[in-house]
């Protein structure tokens, strides 16, 4: 794998998980906040480390190493600055999930809470609302608090 490769996986995960998004939810407005690329084997975890090195900066770790794009790259629905390498797991067998930013994240969190294939995460000061449709290969995530807000980007 290379740069290019790498480039390419990040920009399939944004296509995948924007198809998924408007699947679920009618709001067309939400933005980008955050992309990660799921590896399935520990090979394959230090392959993608080494690339994105190249085209990032670690700034972060949470289940893997997060990286500010040295170039960020500009999707129609925002711009992406950061992305993660997920370390392999075996619940997680997709290509990748990410994060949009919500306007209203209480309003939205009521709308979607209780419907098919909505799942809501709580953890210490933080919660989110995710997209678990087991028949798509990525997952999608609306945070109470986005990522590039909380690491001040």
């Amino acid at each position: 794998m290379n740069r290019e490769k790498l480039i390419v996986k990040i920009k399939d995960i944004q296509k995948g998980i924007t198809k998924v998004k408007d699947k679920y939810v009618s709001e067309k407005d939400l933005k980008l906040d955050f992309i990660t690329i799921f590896s399935h084997n520990k090979d394959e975890f230090e392959e993608f480390i080494k690339i994105a090195e190249k085209i990032g900066e670690r700034i972060s770790e949470h289940n893997g190493p997060i990286f500010r794009l040295k170039k960020n790259l500009k999707f129609d629905n925002g711009v992406l600055k950061i992305f993660r390498i997920r370390k392999p797991d075996s619940e997680r067998p997709q290509k990748g999930c990410g994060d949009f930013k919500t306007s209203n994240y209480k309003d939205f969190k009521e709308k979607y809470v209780h419907k098919k294939n909505f799942l809501l995460f709580k953890g210490e000061g933080y919660e989110f609302l995710g997209i678990h449709d087991l028949n798509e290969n990525f997952l999608v995530y609306f945070p109470d608090k986005p990522l590039t807000e909380e690491l001040r980007l």
